[in-house]
């Protein structure tokens, strides 16, 4: 807390009188005594002579109705969303303190205020209420006003205010900030009397201000996943058209991999750089480019709300590629989308809550430079996350070298790992070998399967992680390494350290930060996308057809419980893609122990609706009733022979 923000020692409270002497020779003669106030003050009380603030009375301004000071509010509710948490506090925790909280736009107006009950009372008849208006030039010098027009905290005592009817009162504020932006967002301030002046006040409004600060950078990842989540069948589905997706600040949070080609087809120049504001909002919330350049080039057309739940959560701009360079086929291949060339996070498929969770947490931890634990089962795609990591992280202009621990002796590894030097042992390369260490310098080291590193080549690993060195199998001489490491594993290693088999220094080591990628089975409507993206490549890289997946087959990969996750996919609809024929595959197409496991589920598809109805009423009357039929059948009202046929009819397991 810096002199000029806080009281400390100052004259404010150690000779109140001076303080107001100076301030009336001010008004008297313009002339301001030399180190009488805080150059915070002086520098306040200036302005407010400038600006010709009344020196006897605050003028707050309130002029308000209620229809418009919700409206005021309505303009700012992520800030007062943001801030629940910390209002909702204050309430408890001024309670007798003689203190209230107050939430203030970035103009000085107060949206909302807790605390002291008492003090509340009070605070209404100086207009410290919802409404008024605390800016510099409406009420002089004071903590609100003040900290708004230099940007900073500040804490300002009785005689310090320029308006003599508030000099009863102290105050303490501290701004508020876009986390991402660094723009203004508000303040938050902390009054009382005089007689509360406290050093912890000034103190608590930093505080607070920081955490609306986090909880508002919550707020908005949130609204972005939701973005993304919202629009995400627009960039699977895009075909030849270029994606562009904004939130409501007319900042770019996506691009798919055709908009860069359809820009410089159309000649339009726009930096697609995540978070760069290309779209603004006019006073009715009307797009707007953001440079008359931009207003010539995007016909705004292009561009369409995108609504939740019946309230607007962005913009999406679908530009479609001029005709002239239009590949599209004169019988275009419905059902399945464009086979993405995307890097980084672009190239993961899905728009499931789980996963888009997941994704958020992996652009987060990219952007650190210390090491990831990736956790999750066999096959749910732990390597695209960390080449995507790799990409958009800080050792991305590096190569990305991967290794699997699993499967190898442990002198292969160790080669592997290390390199070595020519005749280090029996079958070793002529002239030597670069270790993957060593080729990932400069880069990112993914190390999958870690889990099942040998446990005496783990403190030899420990160690490069701790020196940044290696020395190859058969040399002596260290070589400086530098990388970023990625590891992976599908096993418990906090299990696998109580049992022994991994070293606690290296779980330690490694799992800086940990991200678990969600199982397929847990992915609710990620199946279809990703079997109909799989296909896509298979379609590109191996036959220009007219092939698609169907709709049945489709509804039947979204049944299975995935266990090989999303490789088992891939091998599923490589099998299926080769083995037919047809046009359009359908479920005789898969793999016969697949079907043979959806047997019933196909008996299903092809069963008179009422007579599926009839099997799900009694399959949820045995839940209920625990198994026991002969409740079943009393509460189905049937007599026990016909809850035993009709077991029979529909294949249902007696319990």
């Amino acid at each position: 807390m810096s002199y000029e923000s806080s009281l400390k020692g100052s004259a404010a409270v150690s000779h109140p009188t001076r303080v107001a002497s100076a301030r009336e020779k001010l008004l008297t003669d313009g002339n301001l005594p030399d180190n009488t106030v805080r150059s915070v003050i002086e520098a306040s009380w200036q302005r407010c002579v400038t600006s010709q603030v009344d020196p006897l009375v605050a003028k707050h301004s309130l002029e308000l109705s209620s229809d418009e000071l919700m409206g005021i509010r309505r303009q700012h509710k992520e800030l007062i969303s943001a801030s629940e948490i910390i209002m909702r506090e204050a309430k408890e925790l001024l309670a007798e303190s003689g203190t209230i909280m107050h939430l203030v736009t970035p103009s000085g107006m107060i949206l909302d205020y807790e605390g002291d009950p008492a003090t509340l009372e009070l605070a209404n008849n100086f207009s410290l209420i919802p409404g008024a208006n605390w800016n510099e030039q409406a009420a002089g010098t004071n903590a609100i006003g003040t900290a708004l027009n230099i940007g900073a905290p500040v804490q300002v005592h009785a005689f310090e205010h320029f308006c003599e009817n508030i000099s009863r009162w102290t105050c303490s504020a501290a701004v508020i900030r876009d986390p991402f932006e660094k723009r203004l967002l508000g303040a938050l301030n902390i009054s009382g009397l005089k007689n509360t002046l406290h050093d912890y006040c000034l103190a608590l409004a930093i505080s607070g201000a920081r955490r609306i600060e986090g909880q508002f950078a919550q707020l908005k990842m949130a609204q972005r996943d939701l973005l993304l989540g919202s629009t995400i069948d627009h960039f699977t589905n895009s075909g030849n058209d270029g994606v562009l997706l904004f939130d409501m600040d007319g900042k770019l949070v996506r691009a798919n991999t055709m908009a860069d080609k359809v820009l410089a087809a159309r000649g339009i120049k726009i930096n697609l750089t995540p978070y760069n504001p290309i779209l603004t909002l006019n006073s009715e919330g009307v797009f707007t480019p953001e440079s008359e350049r931009a207003l010539n080039q995007i016909d705004s057309n292009w561009v369409q709300p995108v609504i939740h739940q019946g309230e607007q959560i962005g913009y999406l701009a679908i530009i479609p590629l001029p005709a002239r360079q239009s590949q599209r086929a004169t019988n275009p291949v419905t059902n399945v989308p464009p086979p993405s060339r995307s890097t980084g996070f672009f190239r993961l498929v899905g728009q499931s809550a789980p996963f888009l969770k997941a994704v958020q947490q992996a652009k987060r931890i990219a952007k650190a430079p210390i090491p990831v634990l990736l956790q999750g089962e066999t096959g749910v795609g732990k390597e695209l996350f960390a080449r995507a990591m790799h990409e958009e992280g800080p050792s991305q202009t590096g190569e990305f070298v991967a290794l699997n621990c699993g499967g190898l002796s442990r002198d292969l590894l160790a080669g592997e790992l290390f390199g070595h030097v020519e005749g280090a042992f029996t079958g070793a390369r002529r002239g030597g070998m670069i270790g993957k260490i060593e080729a990932a310098n400069g880069g990112t080291l993914f190390l999958d399967e870690i889990g099942e590193m040998p446990l005496d080549l783990q403190p030899m690993f420990l160690r490069v992680l701790q020196e940044s060195e290696i020395c190859r199998v058969g040399e002596t001489r260290p070589r400086k390494v530098n990388f970023r490491l990625i590891a992976a594993t599908n096993r418990d290693l906090a299990q696998e350290v109580a049992e022994g088999r991994f070293r606690m220094d290296l779980y330690y080591r490694i799992s800086s930060m940990t991200l678990t990628v969600p199982p397929l089975r847990e992915r609710k409507g990620d199946v279809s996308l990703l079997a109909q993206n799989i296909f896509a490549h298979l379609l590109e890289q191996h036959s220009g057809d007219q092939k698609r997946l169907s709709k049945k087959v489709l509804d039947l990969l979204e049944r299975h419980n995935w266990p090989g996750n999303i490789r088992e996919l891939g091998n599923l609809i490589t099998a299926a893609f080769f083995l037919s024929d047809r046009e359009e595959l359908t479920p005789d197409d898969l793999p016969k122990d697949f079907l043979a496991a959806h047997s019933s589920t196909l008996e299903d598809d092809d069963a008179n609706p009422l007579d599926l109805a009839e099997k799900e009423v009694i399959i949820r009357a045995i839940r209920e009733q625990g198994g026991n039929l002969t409740q079943v059948a009393k509460q189905l009202n049937i007599a026990k022979s016909t809850l035993y046929i009709k077991l029979k009819k529909y294949g249902i397991e007696r319990p």
